[in-house]
């Protein structure tokens, strides 16, 4: 799965691939993404949030799927104010 991580320690959003994990064997399973394959900082906050945003951009819609970590002492990620932490979309 490709995402954007909006990493804590850069100072650029990167393309990087997230690891999926399958519910059953079969080939037409579903698939969930593990954003902790990507996020840093487990040993400090092992929690990873998520949500989902929708844009409306015109005629046009877009779904996304946010993962993130929070914790005071994370952290500040340059990329997003006073936010403290990775995320990944």
């Amino acid at each position: 799965l490709r995402c954007r991580l909006y990493s804590a320690s850069c100072c650029r959003p990167r393309q990087v691939a997230m690891l999926t994990r399958c519910a059953s064997l079969s080939l037409n399973a579903i698939r969930y993404p593990v954003a902790e394959s990507v996020l840093q900082d487990a040993a400090l906050q092992p929690y990873v949030h998520n949500c989902q945003i929708t844009v409306h951009e015109g005629r046009h819609t877009y779904h996304y799927c946010i993962f993130f970590k929070r914790h005071c002492r994370l952290r500040a990620n340059p990329m997003l104010g006073k936010f403290r932490g990775d995320v990944v979309v």
